[in-house]
Protein backbone atom coordinates (compact mmCIF):
# COMPACT_ATOMS: atom_id res chain seq x y z
CA UNK A 1 0.00 0.00 0.00
CA UNK A 2 2.20 2.28 0.85
CA UNK A 3 5.31 1.61 -1.81
CA UNK A 4 4.17 4.51 -3.91
CA UNK A 5 4.52 6.80 -0.88
CA UNK A 6 8.02 5.23 0.26
CA UNK A 7 9.25 5.74 -3.69
CA UNK A 8 7.85 9.57 -3.58
CA UNK A 9 9.59 10.18 -0.36
CA UNK A 10 12.74 8.52 -1.75
CA UNK A 11 12.83 11.01 -4.79
CA UNK A 12 12.01 14.11 -2.38
CA UNK A 13 14.54 13.26 -0.27
CA UNK A 14 17.03 12.85 -3.03
CA UNK A 15 16.05 16.48 -4.54
CA UNK A 16 16.61 17.45 -1.02
CA UNK A 17 20.44 16.26 -1.31
CA UNK A 18 19.19 13.07 1.39
CA UNK A 19 21.83 9.67 1.17
CA UNK A 20 21.47 6.87 2.95
CA UNK A 21 24.35 6.97 5.56
CA UNK A 22 23.00 4.56 8.00
CA UNK A 23 19.30 2.31 8.30
CA UNK A 24 18.42 3.74 11.54
CA UNK A 25 18.40 0.95 14.47
CA UNK A 26 14.92 -0.24 15.96
CA UNK A 27 13.69 -1.51 19.15
CA UNK A 28 11.58 -4.51 18.66
CA UNK A 29 12.17 -5.25 15.15
CA UNK A 30 11.66 -9.07 14.95
CA UNK A 31 8.08 -7.92 16.31
CA UNK A 32 7.32 -5.49 13.63
CA UNK A 33 8.62 -8.34 11.53
CA UNK A 34 5.58 -10.61 12.61
CA UNK A 35 3.26 -7.90 12.46
CA UNK A 36 4.17 -7.95 8.26
CA UNK A 37 3.84 -11.79 8.12
CA UNK A 38 0.45 -12.32 9.95
CA UNK A 39 -0.90 -9.38 7.56
CA UNK A 40 -0.07 -11.75 4.55
CA UNK A 41 -1.11 -14.82 6.62
CA UNK A 42 -4.63 -12.66 6.16
CA UNK A 43 -4.59 -12.31 2.54
CA UNK A 44 -3.88 -16.13 2.42
CA UNK A 45 -6.63 -17.43 5.02
CA UNK A 46 -9.29 -15.08 4.75
CA UNK A 47 -11.51 -16.87 7.07
CA UNK A 48 -8.62 -16.34 9.79
CA UNK A 49 -8.20 -12.69 8.88
CA UNK A 50 -10.01 -11.03 11.50
CA UNK A 51 -7.79 -12.38 14.12
CA UNK A 52 -4.39 -12.53 12.25
CA UNK A 53 -5.50 -8.58 11.71
CA UNK A 54 -6.12 -7.96 14.97
CA UNK A 55 -2.98 -9.73 16.78
CA UNK A 56 -0.60 -7.72 13.99
CA UNK A 57 -2.07 -4.91 15.26
CA UNK A 58 -0.83 -5.44 18.46
CA UNK A 59 2.21 -6.07 17.44
CA UNK A 60 2.74 -2.64 15.65
CA UNK A 61 1.75 -1.21 18.99
CA UNK A 62 4.42 -2.82 20.74
CA UNK A 63 6.65 -2.31 18.05
CA UNK A 64 5.92 1.62 17.66
CA UNK A 65 5.71 2.02 21.67
CA UNK A 66 9.33 0.86 21.62
CA UNK A 67 10.42 3.78 19.56
CA UNK A 68 7.98 6.10 20.31
CA UNK A 69 11.15 8.47 20.53
CA UNK A 70 11.42 9.08 17.33
CA UNK A 71 8.63 12.16 15.75
CA UNK A 72 7.88 9.80 12.67
CA UNK A 73 7.11 6.98 14.66
CA UNK A 74 4.68 8.71 16.74
CA UNK A 75 2.94 9.73 13.58
CA UNK A 76 2.87 5.92 12.18
CA UNK A 77 1.39 5.73 15.91
CA UNK A 78 -1.65 8.50 15.62
CA UNK A 79 -2.27 6.23 12.61
CA UNK A 80 -2.34 3.01 13.49
CA UNK A 81 -4.55 4.08 16.67
CA UNK A 82 -7.14 5.68 14.26
CA UNK A 83 -7.19 2.49 12.40
CA UNK A 84 -6.76 -0.02 15.13
CA UNK A 85 -9.99 1.30 16.70
CA UNK A 86 -11.70 1.50 13.51
CA UNK A 87 -10.96 -1.93 12.83
CA UNK A 88 -11.45 -3.41 16.26
CA UNK A 89 -14.81 -1.68 17.08
CA UNK A 90 -15.77 -3.13 13.35
CA UNK A 91 -14.99 -7.14 14.24
CA UNK A 92 -11.21 -7.11 13.16
CA UNK A 93 -12.22 -5.76 9.20
CA UNK A 94 -12.04 -1.83 8.05
CA UNK A 95 -14.81 -0.88 6.45
CA UNK A 96 -14.74 0.87 2.89
CA UNK A 97 -17.16 2.84 1.44
CA UNK A 98 -18.38 0.74 -1.34
CA UNK A 99 -18.94 3.44 -3.98
CA UNK A 100 -15.80 4.72 -3.93
CA UNK A 101 -14.03 1.04 -4.37
CA UNK A 102 -15.88 0.77 -7.14
CA UNK A 103 -13.72 3.32 -8.72
CA UNK A 104 -10.79 1.38 -8.10
CA UNK A 105 -9.85 -1.43 -10.36
CA UNK A 106 -10.20 -4.00 -7.72
CA UNK A 107 -13.24 -6.28 -8.06
CA UNK A 108 -15.53 -5.00 -4.72
CA UNK A 109 -17.01 -8.70 -4.91
CA UNK A 110 -15.27 -9.93 -2.57
CA UNK A 111 -15.98 -6.76 -0.04
CA UNK A 112 -19.39 -7.26 -0.58
CA UNK A 113 -19.95 -11.31 -0.18
CA UNK A 114 -17.74 -11.00 3.00
CA UNK A 115 -14.41 -12.49 1.94
CA UNK A 116 -11.92 -9.75 1.52
CA UNK A 117 -9.90 -10.79 4.33
CA UNK A 118 -9.08 -7.41 5.37
CA UNK A 119 -12.62 -5.08 4.18
CA UNK A 120 -16.33 -5.11 4.73
CA UNK A 121 -19.07 -2.76 3.39
CA UNK A 122 -19.41 1.21 4.85
CA UNK A 123 -22.99 1.08 5.51
CA UNK A 124 -25.37 1.68 8.67
CA UNK A 125 -24.39 -0.69 11.47
CA UNK A 126 -20.46 0.65 11.09
CA UNK A 127 -19.27 1.90 14.24
CA UNK A 128 -17.58 4.81 14.37
CA UNK A 129 -17.36 5.74 9.92
CA UNK A 130 -15.28 8.52 9.96
CA UNK A 131 -12.72 6.71 10.95
CA UNK A 132 -13.02 4.16 7.91
CA UNK A 133 -11.70 4.12 4.55
CA UNK A 134 -13.71 7.47 3.24
CA UNK A 135 -11.81 9.17 1.18
CA UNK A 136 -10.82 8.69 -2.51
CA UNK A 137 -7.02 9.30 -3.13
CA UNK A 138 -6.79 9.25 -7.00
CA UNK A 139 -2.83 10.21 -7.06
CA UNK A 140 -0.29 8.38 -7.11
CA UNK A 141 -2.21 4.93 -7.03
CA UNK A 142 -5.95 5.36 -6.69
CA UNK A 143 -7.19 4.10 -3.46
CA UNK A 144 -9.67 4.63 -0.76
CA UNK A 145 -8.05 6.04 2.28
CA UNK A 146 -8.91 6.53 6.20
CA UNK A 147 -7.66 9.04 8.47
CA UNK A 148 -5.29 6.81 10.44
CA UNK A 149 -3.82 6.16 6.52
CA UNK A 150 -3.12 10.17 6.44
CA UNK A 151 -1.18 9.82 9.67
CA UNK A 152 0.62 6.27 8.61
CA UNK A 153 1.74 8.76 4.82
CA UNK A 154 3.21 11.37 6.66
CA UNK A 155 5.03 9.02 9.09
CA UNK A 156 6.38 6.87 6.01
CA UNK A 157 7.28 10.19 4.40
CA UNK A 158 9.29 11.69 7.53
CA UNK A 159 10.66 8.09 8.06
CA UNK A 160 11.99 8.18 4.56
CA UNK A 161 13.54 11.52 4.85
CA UNK A 162 15.43 10.64 8.73
CA UNK A 163 16.92 7.49 6.95
CA UNK A 164 18.54 9.38 3.92
CA UNK A 165 20.32 12.21 6.40
CA UNK A 166 17.42 14.72 5.84
CA UNK A 167 14.89 14.48 9.04
CA UNK A 168 12.10 16.42 9.02
CA UNK A 169 10.52 17.62 12.40
CA UNK A 170 7.15 19.30 12.32
CA UNK A 171 7.86 20.13 15.45
CA UNK A 172 10.69 22.55 14.44
CA UNK A 173 8.79 23.73 11.63
CA UNK A 174 5.74 24.61 13.69
CA UNK A 175 8.34 26.54 15.98
CA UNK A 176 10.11 28.30 13.29
CA UNK A 177 13.15 26.24 13.74
CA UNK A 178 13.99 25.03 10.49
CA UNK A 179 17.10 26.87 10.19
CA UNK A 180 18.28 25.35 12.87
CA UNK A 181 17.91 22.06 11.92
CA UNK A 182 19.44 22.71 8.50
CA UNK A 183 22.87 24.32 10.54
CA UNK A 184 23.06 21.09 12.51
CA UNK A 185 23.21 18.83 9.79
Amino acid sequence: MLLDIIFISFVVALIRGGRIKELPKFNKFSVFGIAVFLQILSALMPTWGRIFVSVAYLCLLIFFYSNREHEDIRFFMIGWFFNAIAIWSNFGKMPIDLELAKKLKYSVDPIVNGTDFKHSVLDNSTNLPFLTDIMFMPFPIARVISIGDIFIMIGAFLLVQRVMGKPISLIRLREGKIHETNQEL
